[in-house]
Protein backbone atom coordinates (compact mmCIF):
# COMPACT_ATOMS: atom_id res chain seq x y z
CA UNK A 1 0.00 0.00 0.00
CA UNK A 2 2.94 2.68 0.70
CA UNK A 3 4.30 1.61 -2.53
CA UNK A 4 0.88 2.62 -4.35
CA UNK A 5 0.52 5.47 -2.47
CA UNK A 6 4.39 6.57 -3.12
CA UNK A 7 3.68 6.02 -6.86
CA UNK A 8 0.55 7.96 -6.82
CA UNK A 9 1.78 11.04 -5.27
CA UNK A 10 4.74 10.97 -7.01
CA UNK A 11 2.51 11.18 -10.58
CA UNK A 12 0.32 14.16 -9.03
CA UNK A 13 4.10 15.91 -7.98
CA UNK A 14 5.59 15.32 -11.25
CA UNK A 15 2.40 16.25 -13.01
CA UNK A 16 1.58 19.55 -11.30
CA UNK A 17 5.18 20.85 -11.14
CA UNK A 18 5.65 20.38 -15.19
CA UNK A 19 2.25 22.04 -15.66
CA UNK A 20 3.61 25.32 -15.56
CA UNK A 21 5.53 27.65 -17.95
CA UNK A 22 8.88 29.08 -17.61
CA UNK A 23 9.66 32.92 -18.86
CA UNK A 24 11.75 31.85 -21.29
CA UNK A 25 8.91 30.05 -23.16
CA UNK A 26 6.05 32.16 -21.97
CA UNK A 27 6.75 35.91 -22.52
CA UNK A 28 6.34 36.87 -25.86
CA UNK A 29 10.02 39.37 -25.39
CA UNK A 30 12.12 36.10 -24.34
CA UNK A 31 10.52 34.55 -27.69
CA UNK A 32 13.77 35.52 -30.09
CA UNK A 33 16.52 34.66 -27.54
CA UNK A 34 18.30 31.40 -28.04
CA UNK A 35 20.75 29.61 -25.67
CA UNK A 36 23.82 27.58 -26.95
CA UNK A 37 26.80 26.11 -24.59
CA UNK A 38 28.52 22.31 -24.70
CA UNK A 39 26.29 19.67 -24.25
CA UNK A 40 28.34 18.07 -21.64
CA UNK A 41 27.48 20.18 -18.28
CA UNK A 42 30.17 20.54 -15.77
CA UNK A 43 30.94 17.98 -12.85
CA UNK A 44 32.70 19.88 -9.64
CA UNK A 45 32.72 23.42 -10.80
CA UNK A 46 31.78 25.04 -14.02
CA UNK A 47 33.59 24.80 -17.09
CA UNK A 48 35.66 21.58 -15.97
CA UNK A 49 35.28 19.33 -18.99
CA UNK A 50 38.08 17.39 -20.59
CA UNK A 51 37.80 15.85 -23.81
CA UNK A 52 41.18 13.88 -24.59
CA UNK A 53 42.35 12.72 -27.88
CA UNK A 54 45.46 10.71 -29.16
CA UNK A 55 48.07 11.84 -31.33
CA UNK A 56 46.45 11.14 -34.89
CA UNK A 57 42.81 10.71 -33.76
CA UNK A 58 39.71 12.78 -34.05
CA UNK A 59 37.07 13.70 -31.38
CA UNK A 60 33.49 14.89 -31.69
CA UNK A 61 32.66 17.60 -29.00
CA UNK A 62 29.02 18.21 -29.01
CA UNK A 63 27.91 21.69 -28.99
CA UNK A 64 24.01 22.29 -28.04
CA UNK A 65 21.09 25.10 -29.12
CA UNK A 66 18.25 25.50 -26.95
CA UNK A 67 15.27 26.97 -29.05
CA UNK A 68 11.36 25.99 -28.16
CA UNK A 69 10.03 26.99 -31.80
CA UNK A 70 10.63 26.78 -35.26
CA UNK A 71 11.56 30.08 -37.65
CA UNK A 72 11.48 31.54 -40.60
CA UNK A 73 14.90 32.28 -40.36
CA UNK A 74 18.28 30.42 -39.50
CA UNK A 75 20.34 31.17 -36.14
CA UNK A 76 24.08 31.05 -36.57
CA UNK A 77 26.24 30.65 -33.55
CA UNK A 78 29.94 30.73 -32.92
CA UNK A 79 32.67 28.86 -31.52
CA UNK A 80 36.70 29.73 -30.72
CA UNK A 81 39.83 27.66 -30.31
CA UNK A 82 42.45 29.10 -27.43
CA UNK A 83 45.63 27.89 -26.45
CA UNK A 84 49.30 27.45 -27.15
CA UNK A 85 48.64 24.45 -29.60
CA UNK A 86 48.93 25.66 -33.49
CA UNK A 87 45.69 25.08 -35.23
CA UNK A 88 46.69 23.75 -38.45
CA UNK A 89 49.59 21.76 -37.23
CA UNK A 90 49.45 20.31 -33.71
CA UNK A 91 45.48 20.12 -34.80
CA UNK A 92 43.06 20.76 -37.11
CA UNK A 93 39.24 21.80 -36.45
CA UNK A 94 37.23 19.37 -38.99
CA UNK A 95 33.94 18.64 -40.45
CA UNK A 96 32.28 15.32 -40.15
CA UNK A 97 33.54 14.31 -43.65
CA UNK A 98 37.33 15.15 -42.45
CA UNK A 99 37.63 18.50 -44.25
CA UNK A 100 39.36 21.18 -42.68
CA UNK A 101 37.45 23.91 -41.68
CA UNK A 102 39.30 27.63 -41.32
CA UNK A 103 37.75 30.58 -39.12
CA UNK A 104 36.14 33.26 -40.23
CA UNK A 105 38.62 37.11 -39.81
CA UNK A 106 37.27 37.38 -35.69
CA UNK A 107 38.69 33.63 -35.59
CA UNK A 108 35.17 32.29 -34.85
CA UNK A 109 34.17 29.33 -36.47
CA UNK A 110 30.09 28.52 -37.02
CA UNK A 111 27.26 26.78 -36.69
CA UNK A 112 23.93 27.32 -38.95
CA UNK A 113 20.63 25.83 -36.86
CA UNK A 114 18.13 25.67 -39.93
CA UNK A 115 14.99 27.43 -38.71
CA UNK A 116 16.27 27.69 -34.89
CA UNK A 117 15.34 24.41 -34.54
CA UNK A 118 17.03 22.93 -31.39
CA UNK A 119 19.52 20.59 -31.83
CA UNK A 120 23.35 18.98 -31.48
CA UNK A 121 26.16 19.58 -34.04
CA UNK A 122 29.69 18.44 -33.08
CA UNK A 123 32.62 20.01 -33.66
CA UNK A 124 34.97 17.70 -34.90
CA UNK A 125 39.30 17.84 -33.50
CA UNK A 126 41.73 16.09 -35.04
CA UNK A 127 44.66 15.99 -33.42
CA UNK A 128 48.69 16.08 -35.20
CA UNK A 129 51.65 14.97 -33.40
CA UNK A 130 51.98 17.14 -30.85
CA UNK A 131 50.56 16.89 -27.21
CA UNK A 132 49.11 19.60 -24.99
CA UNK A 133 46.00 21.06 -24.15
CA UNK A 134 43.58 24.37 -25.72
CA UNK A 135 40.35 25.55 -25.29
CA UNK A 136 37.31 25.35 -27.22
CA UNK A 137 34.86 28.08 -26.16
CA UNK A 138 31.51 29.75 -27.04
CA UNK A 139 32.44 32.60 -25.91
CA UNK A 140 34.52 35.70 -27.99
CA UNK A 141 38.11 35.82 -26.61
CA UNK A 142 38.65 38.73 -28.06
CA UNK A 143 35.59 40.66 -26.61
CA UNK A 144 37.88 41.59 -23.18
CA UNK A 145 34.78 40.70 -21.47
CA UNK A 146 34.83 38.97 -18.72
CA UNK A 147 32.22 36.03 -18.43
CA UNK A 148 30.36 35.99 -15.24
CA UNK A 149 26.56 34.54 -14.02
CA UNK A 150 26.36 38.00 -12.09
CA UNK A 151 26.24 40.11 -15.15
CA UNK A 152 23.56 38.69 -17.87
CA UNK A 153 25.31 41.24 -20.44
CA UNK A 154 28.14 38.93 -20.57
CA UNK A 155 26.40 35.96 -22.17
CA UNK A 156 25.26 37.98 -25.47
CA UNK A 157 26.88 35.80 -27.87
CA UNK A 158 25.43 36.89 -31.30
CA UNK A 159 22.99 39.67 -31.38
CA UNK A 160 20.90 40.65 -34.24
CA UNK A 161 17.87 42.11 -35.73
CA UNK A 162 15.63 38.80 -35.72
CA UNK A 163 17.45 37.18 -32.78
CA UNK A 164 19.65 36.88 -29.37
CA UNK A 165 22.01 34.02 -28.95
CA UNK A 166 23.20 33.67 -25.25
CA UNK A 167 25.59 31.26 -23.72
CA UNK A 168 25.58 29.70 -20.50
CA UNK A 169 28.16 30.74 -18.13
CA UNK A 170 28.17 26.99 -16.84
CA UNK A 171 29.52 25.41 -19.80
CA UNK A 172 30.97 27.96 -22.23
CA UNK A 173 34.21 26.31 -22.47
CA UNK A 174 35.74 22.61 -22.32
CA UNK A 175 39.71 21.85 -22.61
CA UNK A 176 41.12 19.36 -25.11
CA UNK A 177 44.34 16.95 -24.74
CA UNK A 178 45.83 15.52 -27.28
CA UNK A 179 48.14 12.73 -25.93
Amino acid sequence: MKKILFLLLTVIGFTMTSCGGDDWTTDPALEHIYYTGFEAWYNKSANDITYTVKKGETVAIPIQFWSERVRSYDVTTFYYVTGSLVRGTDYNIIDANGTTLTPDGNGAFSFVWKQAVKGVQNVYVKAGNKAGTFTLQTADPNSGITITNQDISTTVHNKTNDYEVRIFTQNYKVTVKVE
